[in-house]
């Protein structure tokens, strides 16, 4: 999935140092996101924490978790107007690369689809 948006509004990324998970990592899980269903909050073995796709944990019936794919909470900072490409989707939020190059999460209430322009 390769498509094209444009930001509808500005977006500013918080968090200067995401959650980076691997295939292996053991996760402690808390709360369901009650925004975002499907989203898990987990915290790492070094205390940080973030939501991640349930999808991506096999849980244990303790709080404990284990990562089956690699994942990053890095968000994706954008201003309105400007165009990204989303590589994929996962329950709400878009996986996007920016002009430059930067990737990173945007939620898709701030993205609108580019309509592919026709010459004739």
């Amino acid at each position: 999935m390769t498509r094209l948006f444009s930001a509808n509004s500005d977006y500013t990324v918080v968090d200067r140092s995401p959650l980076q998970l691997s295939p292996g990592d053991a996760v402690t899980t808390g709360p369901d996101d009650p925004s975002w269903p499907g989203w898990v909050w987990v915290t790492s073995s070094d205390g940080r924490g973030s939501y991640v796709p349930q999808e991506i944990l096999q849980r244990s019936p303790d709080a404990s978790a284990t990562v089956t794919q690699p994942f990053s909470a890095r968000d994706l900072s954008v201003v309105r107007g400007e165009t990204v490409t989303a590589l994929r989707e996962v329950r709400g939020w878009l996986w996007c690369r920016n002009q430059q190059g930067t990737e990173g999460w945007l939620p898709e209430f701030v993205l609108s689809p580019v309509k592919a322009s026709s010459r004739d």
